[in-house]
């Protein structure tokens, strides 16, 4: 049988805090999941690469090979965003209340249990606040700036350079008889003539979703369907991750997210209502999700934690109460700036 004291210590309640799965991680888990880097130290150094579109020089047979320059690379330093929550478990309603359907006296080991989805559920509250906070962070990243405020006021912000030429405003804007294509074209010039990919995905907000899908070249041509267990069915439908699949346009993904976070006591939407942010889900952009590392004493015996997310919980003794801390150090950067652009369309 587990030792509640088992339930309790760091290492139990880390690897439970970074197993949890948390809804509305959309942004996130297109352009981050894939490219995660812990770092040792709460500073990462970030570097961002340009597009080389020079041609190969030709030489003569036999002849010396003629030296490149390497890869345009900007550099920065920054420190990890800081995220700390914690909740406090009290004595009463974790180990005695009772749950409908279960014993009116459990055992030692039923309350142990209870204990364990006690902390489960908290540990989920904690995970699915820092898991907006990443999804807000992610949100931003690919218009170019994260800029947030701690408790005292302070306000940091970290800026990715993101050509200025990829924050466009079409003319005219999106109607029923308006033509998307030729702007979806635009964006794909500009992301394949500063990094030379192209975009994969049109994140639209809830104006310019719904200007999209009136207007009369868009329902000729949006392919909507997909192949799904041997059968043919219509894609637009809600993921749990919030975001509604609206179909292939001109060979990219088209998505209407219009989830709202409350960001300061703010409600903030994650893609502005008038906007489509064009952006590319691939390896080659080198979107990375870095975590800083995490200095604190309980786990310092084996160095500071290098990790997503640390949890541990403490013992206040009057009145008795058991504090649960989730820590997280996220940071998202778009290593190819170059390869977002960001759109208003209506």
């Amino acid at each position: 049988m587990t030792d509640s004291k088992d339930v309790l210590t760091w290492q139990s309640l880390t690897a439970m805090i970074n197993e949890i799965k948390s809804p509305g991680t959309f942004l996130k888990s297109l352009l981050f999941s894939s490219n995660v880097e812990t770092k040792p130290t709460e500073t990462i150094e970030l570097s961002y690469l340009s597009g080389d579109r020079e041609v190969a020089p030709f030489v003569r047979k036999n002849g010396e090979a003629i030296m490149i320059a390497g890869y345009s690379e900007t550099y920065a330093t920054v420190e990890a965003p800081n995220i700390r929550l914690k909740r406090p478990l009290t004595p009463h309603p974790t180990l005695f209340d009772r749950k409908p359907g279960t014993v009116i006296f459990p055992s030692s080991g039923e309350q142990i249990s209870a204990v364990q989805a006690h902390i489960a559920r908290d540990s989920q509250k904690i995970a699915d606040h820092i898991a907006n906070a990443e999804e807000w962070m992610a949100a931003m990243a690919i218009r170019g700036t994260i800029a947030y405020e701690v408790e005292d006021g302070e306000v940091f912000t970290i800026t990715f350079p993101k050509p200025a030429g990829h924050t466009v405003t079409v003319s005219p804007l999106w109607t029923t008889t308006s033509n998307p294509e030729a702007d979806f074209q635009t964006a794909s010039e500009l992301i394949s003539d500063s990094v030379g990919l192209v975009p994969t995905d049109a994140i639209m907000g809830r104006n310019a979703a719904a200007a999209f899908v009136k207007n009369a070249r868009v329902m000729n041509l949006l392919d909507n369907r997909r192949i799904d267990f041997g059968f043919l069915e219509l894609q637009n439908q809600f993921r749990d991750d919030g975001a509604l699949y609206l179909g292939m346009f001109n060979g990219i993904r088209c998505w209407r997210y219009g989830r709202a976070l409350s960001v300061n006591g703010v409600s903030t939407r994650l893609i502005r209502d008038d906007y489509v942010e064009f952006v590319c889900a691939t390896p080659s952009a080198q979107n990375v999700a870095y975590y800083g590392a995490i200095p604190d004493w309980d786990a310092f015996e084996e160095g500071n934690f290098q990790g997503q997310r640390f949890s541990k919980s403490w013992k206040q003794k009057d009145p008795s109460v058991m504090q649960l801390l989730g820590h997280s150090r996220p940071l998202f950067v778009p290593r190819r700036p170059g390869s977002l652009v960001s759109m208003k369309v209506a």
